[in-house]
């Protein structure tokens, strides 16, 4: 067993969990009507890629928890290496918009960037701790 995915692996599902029901509920209240079909087509566009993201926490979860307690899958090392690749480059992105943008007036409020920066840092660690 592999602590460090595991862990990573348990988080995501935590975030899957918060994403699909606490992050769907909130950006569905953004949906307040809409000026023009312009509007409205991006709305439904960042709605979508909302659950891109949920679909990614889906598959990160499962398959992290699954090459951490199993040896069904091959190449464990990989799998955590391409995770802990997307948890870091999420990180950077999200630091990345909130600190060049008008969006860094809620740094504190939109910590996502801390879920993912520790998501990543488990996962750069425990790849190279696979029993053998």
């Amino acid at each position: 067993m592999n602590i460090y995915v595991l862990i990573a692996g348990i988080l995501s599902f935590i975030g899957l969990l918060a994403h699909a029901f606490i992050g769907t509920r909130e950006t569905l209240l953004t949906n307040t009507g809409f000026e023009n079909k312009t509007i409205e087509k991006y709305w439904y566009q960042e709605f979508m890629a909302w659950h891109l993201v949920t679909a990614d926490l889906f598959l990160s979860s499962v398959l992290l928890i699954l090459i951490s307690i199993t040896n069904i899958l091959d190449d464990k090392k990989t799998i955590a290496f391409v995770f802990a690749l997307q948890y870091a480059v999420w990180t950077l992105a999200s630091l990345i918009v909130l600190l060049t943008t008008t969006g860094r007036k809620y740094f504190k409020e939109l910590p996502h960037w801390i879920f993912f920066l520790v998501c990543s840092i488990l996962l750069f660690y425990g790849m190279n701790r696979f029993d053998t």
